[in-house]
């Protein structure tokens, strides 16, 4: 809804729908559009939502526009709830890293931009909702305010069944390639860094030769001044 017209229809959640920087502004209008109607207690409901964080807000835009994406995630958290064998938790946590892998990849191509962080944070709250009602119902309307984070202890608080002990092989191969994984994002971050630092040496280097000619131009400068006011003499 673009223009002022269609705060005469639009109600509290779809100001999630809303570009993040139009968010507090049309808030404020509907507010105020409520109260004139005379609706004292939705306005002040209103006045008082939150205006989401950049990565709830991506995942909120997700969650509109793939809601397949977000049932395949609650999904994932159902067959973990009901895992009765290991082969059935591995299958579950499976599905369950892929669809956070996907949603994390569409949140941040949703941003356009977006630092590690932001990409760090939006992966952290897919995870944490496993092990939080509220917040999976939240990402499922697309009404996030906030990023999550993982509690550690969801088995219980979900009534999740605990795992039977995983093969050991299979464990050490996760180990693997998660240090894999790692180490893979830290030999881009360092050669991000290195990249950076090559373009700060070139810059320096630019620097310093305008400074060596203005200080020549300037010596010049002086030494024609000093010959005209001997000249003028």
């Amino acid at each position: 809804m673009s223009d002022e017209a269609g705060l005469e229809v639009m109600q509290p959640a779809d100001l999630y729908e809303l570009p993040l920087d139009r968010f507090t502004a049309a808030r404020d209008s509907l507010a105020r559009r409520l109260k004139a109607d005379g609706d004292e207690e939705g306005s002040r409901r209103v006045a008082a939502m939150r205006k989401p964080s950049v990565a709830a807000w991506a995942l909120n835009r997700v969650a509109r526009e793939d809601p397949g994406a977000v049932a395949r995630l609650i999904e994932s958290h159902r067959k973990l709830r009901e895992a009765g064998s290991r082969e059935a938790v591995e299958d579950a946590s499976l599905l369950r890293r892929q669809t956070v892998a996907s949603l994390t990849d569409a949140a941040m191509a949703g941003l356009g931009t977006g630092s590690q962080q932001t990409r760090d944070r939006i992966n952290r709250t897919l995870l944490a909702v496993a092990t939080d009602p509220e917040g999976e119902s939240d990402l499922q309307a697309g009404t996030m305010v906030r990023e999550l984070e993982p509690t550690g202890v969801g088995w219980g608080e979900m009534e999740l069944r605990p795992p039977p002990p995983l093969d050991p092989a299979v464990e050490a191969r996760r180990l693997v390639e998660e240090a894999r994984a790692r180490t893979e994002r830290l030999e881009i971050e360092a050669e991000s860094a290195d990249q950076e630092l090559e373009r700060a040496k070139e810059a320096l280097a630019r620097a310093r030769d305008r400074a060596k000619k203005a200080r020549s131009a300037a010596r010049k400068a002086a030494d024609e001044l000093r010959r005209a006011e001997e000249a003028a003499e």
